[in-house]
């Protein structure tokens, strides 16, 4: 640059310009001077020292260039653009781009570096190095708004950066990855990250929409992209847009739209989709199986209609058809009872009928179920053994049979849970089978895990009795009219304790 000055009239002409100016300040007042000459006297007298300066290094050249007043930058620029049709001189044109990329003007700052270049090479360091600065600037603000997940802000200045320097590729694949994850893929990004070997931001982005809830977002998407691929021949990239859009439709329930776009994915993703109908055909089958043991027989074989389309020729579903047809049709104990005796139900379909017949009120038949269950309990969840426990002891207790009621809850109990609403009708059943300790035993376990009612002290005011312990049916009767005075209950069984225990004394009182 120090010969480029040196070597041409350039220097000489802006001394020149400069002494005038310096005579017009002396005259009238350097802030007398119109605008456009104060302009123009800051930036040729920085410049003048600038440029003259040639060994300083690049950042110290632009950096006193851009020492201009920014308030009057738009007049230096028009200022520059009017010298330089008068005297089309590189330092202008050059002077021009730096101005332009200081505003962020991208475009124009390399039209002004571009033209500057034809006119003379010298200052091609320059240029690039300003160029890569401004890059560099929006890069780093693109990586922090990337890393707070502000991806529409990395995108712009991304954007910028690209400005500053379209030839840097890593740069447009970085730009198309934050406006992906900032607004869903588009057909054209995602042929271009695939081009490049870069479908995990596709892949990012379909993680982040199913962990959130954004159905519009999902929707404009599976839109855009869905017209987008009707109609297009074939480029590297559309198996992966259908695989998407196909995913999109799973997350949004749209099965008729997922296996559509599913189909149009291919071979490429046949293992990801055949794991995601098998998924969705299942969970389909267990609202169907759900919605029949509700007695909802239309809804639950619609459930098994579009289980069939999404995950074909599949034999559970094939037989849950056939076993809700079947049982649907079992209207009377003798029915329930000849399709028990073929064995070709398994415990999941038992579960569900017995469910089903005993939301319905079939007692009954739904206590002959859950004994069948009850033949392998080794094969049932503790869950699964708990509700068929307690579908026969209601229909044990609705025909009186204490000893199968006292079974169940016996079993019920062996769980370790804490029930004392079981471990009370247990006692019951013992109290009325005479084995009154191990009544004692269980309202005590119930009185234990939490329940402190007067009833439940009145159980045992009964077991008392029955024992003729009748200073502890006094205790506690008195126990229970202290907690309930108004309780007509506790307060007969204390007046008939104290009545037996002056019977007991020979008729004294204590």
């Amino acid at each position: 640059m120090y010969n480029l000055l040196w070597g041409n009239k350039l220097l000489k002409r802006l001394v020149g310009q400069i002494r005038r100016l310096d005579e017009c300040g002396s005259n009238w007042g350097i802030n007398l001077l119109p605008p456009v000459l104060r302009i123009r006297q800051a930036l040729l007298g920085l410049l003048a020292l600038t440029l003259a300066a040639g060994c300083a290094a690049p950042i110290d050249r632009t950096r006193q260039l851009l020492e201009l007043d920014l308030a009057h930058r738009q007049g230096t620029i028009e200022s520059l653009q009017e010298q330089l049709q008068n005297q089309p001189e590189p330092w202008l044109a050059y002077s021009l781009g730096v101005l332009y990329g200081a505003d962020g003007q991208y475009e124009n700052m390399n039209k002004w570096f571009q033209q500057c270049h034809k006119m003379s090479t010298e200052l091609d360091q320059d240029i690039e190095y300003n160029r890569l600065g401004h890059w560099r600037d929006e890069s780093e603000k693109a990586d922090s708004a990337a890393a707070q997940g502000d991806w529409a802000l990395a995108a712009a200045h991304l954007e910028k950066a690209l400005a500053a320097v379209p030839e840097k590729q890593e740069t447009r694949l970085r730009w198309l990855e934050a406006r992906l994850m900032a607004f869903g893929p588009g057909l054209e990004e995602i042929r271009t990250l695939v081009t490049a070997d870069r479908p995990e931001a596709v892949y990012r982005w379909l993680e982040m929409a199913a962990a959130t809830d954004e159905d519009d977002v999902r929707l404009e998407v599976r839109v855009r992209l869905g017209s987008q691929l009707s109609g297009t021949n074939r480029e590297n990239g559309d198996e992966l847009a259908a695989y998407v859009v196909g995913e999109l439709c799973r997350l949004d329930g749209d099965w008729t739209g997922m296996d559509k776009y599913y189909r149009q994915a291919g071979v490429s993703w046949r293992k990801e989709t055949t794991t995601a109908r098998s998924q969705v055909a299942t969970g389909l089958l267990q609202q169907s199986l759900a919605r029949w043991s509700k007695n909802q027989v239309p809804a639950a074989l619609a459930k098994l209609d579009t289980a069939n389309m999404v995950d074909p020729d599949r034999a559970d579903v094939f037989q849950a058809r056939r076993n809700m047809i079947a049982l649907n049709r079992a209207q009377t104990g003798s029915q329930v009872a000849q399709i028990l005796s073929t064995g070709d139900l398994d415990q999941r379909w038992l579960t569900f009928w017995m469910s089903r017949l005993y939301a319905r009120g079939r007692m009954r038949d739904a206590g002959m179920v859950a004994n069948e269950l009850l033949r392998r309990p080794e094969s049932l969840s503790s869950y699964e053994k708990s509700q068929a426990l307690r579908v026969r002891l209601a229909f044990s207790r609705s025909i009186g049979n204490l000893d199968q009621t006292r079974d169940d809850l016996r079993a019920l109990l062996a769980s370790g849970d804490q029930l004392p609403a079981e471990a009370i009708i247990l006692g019951d059943v013992l109290l009325a089978q005479s084995h009154y300790e191990e009544a004692r035993h269980w309202f005590n376990k119930a009185q234990f895990w939490g329940d402190n009612s007067v009833s439940l002290i009145l159980k045992k005011a009964r077991i008392a009795f029955s024992q003729d312990q009748f200073q502890e049916m006094e205790l506690l009767a008195t126990l229970a009219t202290e907690r309930e005075p108004a309780n007509a209950d506790a307060q007969r069984m204390l007046a008939q304790a104290r009545d037996l225990i002056f019977e007991a004394a020979g008729g004294a009182h204590p």
